[in-house]
């Protein structure tokens, strides 16, 4: 199976909502708190987000608008020979998927972010949308950029993506159909929710990788369905605000190379809930079924992995504490940097510099946490980072399933999961049992303060 260019995006607390396009976050150059190694997630540019071939409009305000919109791009074509009812319906898709993707821009993300795309013609991988051609798609928005409701800044060959951009007429359209109704947008069928990527040269974006299918893709991407299913069914809310799109938790693994063999034991790790880039100080917002949620976590929960893949016992106190002159969230992310690199620190990590004073380096931070956790210390250094992330979402997937069986929705985080009030003991008592079954024990949960 050949790569295809992807284009990663990293976390960031928008002070709005943030809609979510296909389960990916906007990018935004801020240091992933989810990841604090950076190896999980990229940045394509700071004002981007990636285009989803799978929304569509779903409100009749919406719907009414696409429709208009879509004869309004037929108007500019030339009548010329017979008219194939089969490309008409696929570019009014290719109109509704447009407008589905700018509505979502124009109503949750700041002003100014733009949609990026490729008008690369790969042929049609498991990513794509079957039936929904570039070429169509290409001549649509080049339509719309004629009838001025696009601006549209086309992409180079390697370098970068081509970018859209509503104009200020179908920004005012868009507002002006949501004064007639609700604007809603749904996906269609078939998005791929086990996504594989492969590490490329450091100044790209990671590939994502066309893999086969195998019985084991195929159970994740079941129990994933059934936590989309669950999760979309439930009353989430921010306040009095719904998500425009359904939820779609897509699940990320990486591979060292475009050559290296598919496998799915690096990564794991569970993106698109619009919650996980949301401020820790908005999150007394959330609503699940008309209840405040309460936040439970697995205590430093990377470095008790590392200790149980070390076969050494969990340490009893504060593993991110007692270094003299390193606050603790200092510590907490060199830990996950030591973990995830190849290779000594030789520099510290932009992120990790402004919590330290002057006096440190990368190699006096490195030696302080291997006198503290000599037991982990032949770990440093190895890479071992995303394996671990790997053990974390086997536990997640596993606590998860458990709430399933009990009909009871969780909002995970990558080490965590938020639940409403009235389920906070069957939450904690699902992380028990969703450790317990990955790693043989009961890894210990604290309630964090919202």
């Amino acid at each position: 199976m050949r790569p295809v260019h992807f284009d990663e995006q990293s976390s960031h607390p928008l002070k709005v909502m943030p809609v979510l396009l296909d389960g990916i976050p906007p990018s935004t150059p801020v240091s992933p708190t989810e990841d604090p190694s950076h190896s999980g997630e990229e940045t394509e540019s700071h004002r981007n987000v990636p285009f989803s071939p799978f929304l569509v409009p779903a409100s009749a305000s919406l719907v009414a608008l696409a429709d208009a919109i879509f004869e309004e791009t037929e108007s500019l074509r030339l009548a010329t020979g017979r008219i194939r009812r089969d490309a008409t319906e696929r570019r009014r898709e290719a109109v509704g998927t447009l407008v589905a993707n700018v509505a979502c821009l124009v109503v949750h993300f700041p002003e100014g972010t733009l949609l990026s795309l490729s008008a690369r013609k790969d042929g049609a991988t498991r990513y794509d949308r079957p039936k929904f051609p570039v070429d169509v798609l290409s001549g649509v928005w080049r339509a719309m950029e004629q009838l001025g409701l696009l601006v549209v800044h086309p992409g180079s060959r390697g370098q970068w993506r081509t970018t859209i951009a509503p104009s200020a007429i179908l920004k005012e359209r868009i507002r002006e159909a949501r004064h007639r109704g609700p604007i809603e947008v749904t996906r269609r069928a078939g998005a791929e929710t086990i996504i594989l990527k492969a590490k490329a040269r450091s100044d790209r974006p990671k590939l994502l990788i066309d893999y086969a299918d195998t019985d084991s893709t195929r159970a994740m991407r079941m129990g994933l369905e059934a936590v989309n299913a669950l999760l979309s069914k439930a009353d989430i809310r921010l306040g009095e605000e719904r998500p425009m799109v359904p939820v779609f938790l897509t699940r990320r693994f990486q591979i060292d190379s475009p050559e290296a063999a598919h496998t799915f034991d690096q990564h794991g790790r569970l993106y698109g809930g619009f919650w996980q880039s949301l401020p820790k100080t908005r999150r007394h917002l959330l609503r699940i079924e008309g209840e405040p949620v309460v936040d439970l976590d697995f205590a430093a929960m990377f470095v008790q992995l590392a200790y149980l893949h070390a076969g050494a016992a969990i340490p009893n106190s504060d593993p991110y504490g007692d270094i003299e002159g390193l606050p603790r969230n200092a510590v907490k992310k060199a830990v996950a940097s030591l973990l995830c690199r190849q290779g000594p620190m030789v520099r510290l990590p932009s992120d990790l510099r402004q919590l330290v004073g002057p006096e440190w380096t990368g190699r006096k931070v490195e030696a302080a946490i291997r006198e503290r956790h000599p037991a982990i210390s032949h770990l440093i250094g190895i890479g071992l980072g995303l394996r671990l992330m790997f053990t974390e979402s086997e536990i997640m997937l596993a606590t998860l399933r458990v709430l399933i069986e009990q009909d009871i929705p969780a909002l995970p985080m990558h080490d965590g999961i938020m639940v409403s009030t009235g389920h906070e003991s069957a939450g904690r008592r699902a992380m028990a049992i969703g450790s317990m079954l990955i790693v043989g024990t009961a890894l210990p949960v604290v309630r964090k303060v919202i």
